[in-house]
């Protein structure tokens, strides 16, 4: 099962057309199925025009290969069929972060 907090492997969709998908990382944020809460993970910097490029401080103990940025302002919902493994697991503090720079982005945007 999925929860919360973990880090997977998935097939991200592209912004361009959704039905082309791209495997990258993802920090899962909501589990209400059929949809899973995902942000995109990077190992680019944050850039500086995007406010809600939140750096992953303990990506090494999250099981991240490189330095990484949670892209909040990518945030979508996948469906279970997307998740191909497992990763690891953020950090509580990296993902507090992540979480209200979503709540912010969304009461934003949205």
């Amino acid at each position: 099962m999925i929860t919360e907090g973990e880090i997977w492997l998935v097939n991200f969709p592209f912004e361009e057309n959704p039905n082309q998908f791209l495997p990258r990382p993802v920090i899962v944020l909501n589990v209400d199925l059929p949809q899973i809460l995902s942000t995109k993970v990077t190992k680019h910097d944050p850039r500086a025009t995007d406010r809600y490029d939140t750096p992953i401080q303990y990506w090494k103990e999250a099981n991240l290969k490189y330095p990484s940025t949670a892209r909040v302002s990518k945030t979508v919902p996948l469906k279970l069929s997307n998740f191909i493994h497992f990763i690891g697991r953020a950090n509580f503090n990296d993902l507090l972060k992540i979480q209200e720079m979503y709540t912010e982005f969304f009461f934003k945007h949205m």
